[in-house]
């Protein structure tokens, strides 16, 4: 116990003392709640701790005893103020109470047997009755300990719901969990505060929180992306710069897409070559009339912009080429050779074998993402394809070479009959000609006769030149 209490004395000290730190002493009264004043003066978010009567009274008016944490907890400080942003007061064991669906959200949250409910959606169900109402002054926001949410080690599950983030309510595992997260969302925000209003917030806990970033930019080079992806992911719950930018290119090779925007390296002009171009495939992959990705050019000069408009052109109409500087760059070129004429498999052995040749243009970049938008290079990057690109050691790190990732097209026409990997399609139309010149082709199938062929199409060709858009039809 004498452990759990000198850990939570640490975190609270801890936190306490930056969210003073962080606070403007010039800003005026107007500015400032009185609430913040005795946290400002003291540096202690906190209150005096509650005694073992005090916390044996509570859980005989509620009828539980309480969760390891959250006992433990008011043992070191009877209640908290700021609990994140939006959670200005915490009880104590005064101000605990049943919540009893006082806001009236049971209703939203039905669990009724016809509906061949989850596990989980009972417990949330009857959360709303059962569970204890942590928080007193908030933005609106519902902090409840339920009861009937209970793991092995007895502690209790936190819900948080905010009816202005229209999302259901997030979990934590404990109230110990709950708190950790606060602290994270104290960051982030103070983050984002700080720099709009053009000041620092430095700590001991954003300094260590630096170095992991740049410890993981130095792993992903290494080919240990799963670590350095971990490493990240901690880093941007504290919204630590730069963390996002990083992760997002291991998220993006890894095929994942969702809300990847790479986080302002759009608009460097180092940068944005390699990385709007990937988010403006992403559009026209998905047949978007206006790509979202210029989107992504916030506080960009008007260099940029015009260098980013030529880049969405050349995406769009299919010309954009990927480059790289030295013995990677011809290895790009060899391969988008052999990819022009239909070998996929040897084009990613070529480019496979020169990913340790491969040099990042800047700090912010962990590996050729841009390839993703290479309209005969890109479709050669599955997912199983980007984790051996992420795990091989580039730009002269050292590290153990993955395994090779399995060849896509089989021997033969096989794939015809089984499906292509990553065809929309489910049948096919399979004419083979011999001795006919190609202009004669058209008139041999039934085609009307002035019908020509068109140009060989790409892969990349195949799947964004949609029906509907005007420009091809299903008979093409």
């Amino acid at each position: 116990m004498t452990d759990l209490m000198d850990e939570w004395r640490s975190f609270l000290v801890r936190w306490s003392q930056e969210w003073a730190d962080a606070q403007d002493p010039d800003a005026p009264a107007s500015e400032r709640h009185v609430r913040d004043e005795e946290p400002v003066r003291t540096r202690w978010l906190g209150s005096p701790p509650a005694s073992e009567e005090r916390i044996r009274a509570l859980e005989k008016r509620l009828g539980h005893r309480l969760p390891p944490s959250y006992r433990t907890f008011l043992a070191v400080s009877d209640g908290w103020r700021h609990a994140g942003g939006f959670v200005w007061l915490l009880a104590g064991t005064d101000a605990v109470r049943r919540h009893e669906d006082a806001a009236g959200l049971a209703e939203y949250f039905p669990a009724d047997p016809d509906d061949d409910p989850t596990p989980e959606d009972v417990l949330l169900a009857g959360m709303w009755e059962r569970a204890l109402q942590l928080d007193v002054e908030s933005d609106a926001v519902y902090v409840l300990l339920d009861p009937g949410d209970v793991d092995d080690a007895g502690e209790w599950a936190v819900y948080c719901y905010a009816s202005w983030r229209a999302s259901p309510p997030e979990r934590y595992a404990s109230f110990g969990a709950f708190m950790e997260a606060m602290y994270r969302e104290f960051h982030s925000l103070q983050v984002s505060r700080s720099k709009s209003a053009g000041t620092e917030f430095v700590n001991a806990t954003t300094r260590a929180l630096d170095a992991s970033v740049e410890a993981a930019r130095l792993d992903a080079l290494g080919g240990r992306y799963e670590r350095a992806s971990a490493s990240l992911a901690e880093a941007i719950a504290y919204g630590r710069p730069r963390a996002s930018g990083l992760r997002d290119q291991i998220r993006r090779l890894l095929g994942e897409t969702y809300l990847v925007s790479f986080d302002g390296l759009t608009a460097d002009p180092l940068y944005a070559p390699e990385f709007l171009a990937v988010l403006a495939a992403e559009d026209v992959w998905h047949h978007q009339d206006r790509p979202s990705s210029a989107r992504h050019l916030g506080g960009a000069s008007d260099e940029v912009r015009e260098a980013a408009d030529e880049i969405l052109r050349q995406v769009g109409d299919g010309t954009f080429r990927h480059t790289a500087e030295g013995p990677f760059g011809r290895a790009v070129e060899e391969a988008r050779e052999l990819a022009r004429w239909g070998d996929g498999d040897s084009a990613w052995r070529i480019l496979r074998a020169a990913l340790p040749d491969w040099r990042p243009i800047g700090p912010e970049h962990l590996a050729p993402v841009g390839l993703c938008a290479d309209p005969l290079l890109g479709p050669l990057i599955t997912p199983e394809r980007g984790r051996e690109l992420l795990a091989t050691p580039r730009a002269g790190q050292r590290g153990d070479t993955p395994a090779p990732a399995a060849d896509l097209d089989p021997p033969g026409l096989a794939w015809l009959a089984e499906g292509h990997p990553g065809n929309f399609l489910t049948s096919y139309r399979f004419v083979l000609v011999e001795s006919v010149e190609p202009a004669e082709l058209p008139g041999r199938i039934g085609a009307p006769g002035d019908a020509v062929l068109n140009a060989p199409t790409t892969l990349w060709d195949s799947r964004t030149r949609f029906p509907g858009n005007g420009t091809v039809t299903w008979e093409d």
